[in-house]
């Protein structure tokens, strides 16, 4: 089982032809309203991989978790052990995207959800293995130091964070931290790629990635510096495509190598970013194999 840590998003999509130089007004091509957020989304692309998900996180008691909730139920993926904070709105964002798949968000968390300290009950038995997302930093961190200390994969999705000491010891303590090239640029202090991943490795030996979107993924494995490059794709929509990433990482590192898992979890994104639909257009694991194979071959730096 891989249980996917983290915030939950009620994401309504709006359509434009493009993004104007200043404020005006403008009329939508299209509203669509959609299940968001990294480690939920993460969830869904586990299970369309052929693996087994279940998601943790923390939701209002209103009409966007009713709806949210209908979504997990649809595909099979267990919330039961989510948090439910009453009186508190569902968190929400607003998503602009062009027709090259561009997009702005705004995104809206209830002071009330994000200040609730309620940690839920996780399982670190032999078999399970853990997805976070550092935005829920007291429950990223006690997964990471529980995973290390039962020998647990742990893939850590960093990209939009406050640097701490609780952010720290999950990047030391996880077994797979996944920087965002923003998330790499804050944690090291707008370090070069390569001087970034060697600064971590040299801080602590182990692996370290980071995605860098079309530009593909490069990562340090045994003192060693790797790069995946992103096949060319007509993309269609670019949005989430990080935690398309992410999930398809955590499906495959169970049985893959590090490199294998890095490249299938690529061709996945990439393939996602071809087509329109959020989760209700996720590729299948037969889907992702054929297309790998217009994956060039990673590269040692």
């Amino acid at each position: 089982m891989i249980t996917c840590v983290g915030p939950i998003f009620l994401d309504r999509v709006i359509k434009i032809d493009r993004f104007p130089e200043k404020p005006i007004k403008m009329v939508a091509n299209g509203l669509e309203k959609r299940l968001g957020g990294p480690a939920p989304v993460a969830s869904f692309v586990i299970k369309s991989l052929g693996g087994d998900a279940e998601f943790i996180g923390r939701f209002g008691n209103d009409d966007a978790a009713d709806y949210l909730k209908s979504e997990f139920v649809s595909y099979g993926i267990p919330t039961q052990k989510s948090i439910v904070v009453n009186d508190a709105q569902t968190s929400q964002s607003h998503i602009f995207e062009d027709r090259k798949g561009e997009r702005m968000l705004a995104v809206f968390n209830e002071e009330k959800l994000l200040s609730e300290k309620t940690l839920p009950i996780f399982d670190f038995s032999a078999g399970q293995s853990y997805l976070v997302d550092t935005n829920w930093i007291e429950a990223a961190h006690y997964i990471a130091v529980h995973s290390t200390k039962n020998k647990i994969n742990c893939v850590v999705d960093l990209d939009n964070f406050t640097n701490s000491t609780l952010l720290e010891e999950v990047v030391n303590l996880s077994s797979h931290p996944i920087f965002s090239e923003i998330g790499l640029n804050r944690y090291t202090n707008n370090k070069p790629i390569i001087d970034a991943l060697k600064s971590l490795y040299q801080h602590n030996q182990k692996f370290y990635a980071v995605t860098l979107g079309s530009k593909g993924v490069y990562w340090i494995d045994n003192g060693e510096i790797f790069h995946c490059d992103s096949p060319a794709i007509d993309a269609k929509e670019t949005n989430g495509a990080g935690d398309v990433f992410h999930g398809a990482f955590a499906r495959f590192i169970e049985s893959k190598t590090n490199q294998e898992a890095i490249e299938l979890a690529t061709a996945t994104a990439s393939l996602k970013c071809t087509r329109v639909g959020g989760i209700s257009t996720l590729p299948n694991y037969n889907e992702v194999k054929e297309f790998s194979n217009q994956l060039q071959p990673s590269k040692k730096i």
